[in-house]
């Protein structure tokens, strides 16, 4: 579970260093018309999904899935032990990030989120570390999902 403290910590840190340097939504321009740092506030969940929701309950929800979830991924570490399996790094990375937007969550009621990339006109929603940990994990634990059914029919996913 060293991963997960290591998202946690580069998590913290990160946006540590945008709330105490940058005002809220002031950015620095980091590579023209891409990329930029900006001090942002997400009321919702990943990459700003549901941010417009009621507070109050809105919040209480998100808290509690999140626990749900964090407490699910350690408890189904707990029962596979030592074992050595491929899971175990993406479900810290996803642990190691939930933590990270769970701690603003219950600190300040809302995300801090800082990486914003964009061409033009066309923005992708703010995003953080946390976030960036959790749709790795998730697209890793996918990916491996594939890789295992793929390996028990000994055809390609999806074909038959």
């Amino acid at each position: 579970m060293s991963i997960a403290v290591l998202v946690f910590i580069l998590d913290q840190i990160s946006k540590f260093f945008v709330q105490t340097r940058l005002d809220l939504f002031s950015s620095i321009q980091l590579i023209p018309h891409f990329f930029r740092i900006v001090s942002v506030r997400n009321t919702g969940i990943v990459f700003g999904l549901f941010s417009g929701e009621e507070k109050g309950v809105h919040e209480a929800l998100l808290i509690g899935f999140t626990l749900l979830a964090m407490g699910g991924i350690l408890l189904y570490s707990a029962r596979k032990g030592r074992e050595r399996r491929p899971d175990i790094y993406p479900l810290a990375m996803i642990l190691g990030g939930a933590a990270g937007n769970l701690s603003d969550r219950i600190r300040e009621g809302r995300v801090v989120d800082f990486l914003d990339f964009y061409i033009g006109n066309a923005h992708w929603p703010a995003f953080n570390i946390a976030d960036s940990a959790i749709v790795v994990g998730v697209g890793t634990l996918l990916f491996l999902q594939w890789r295992d059914e793929r390996g028990r029919t000994g055809t390609p996913a999806g074909t038959n």
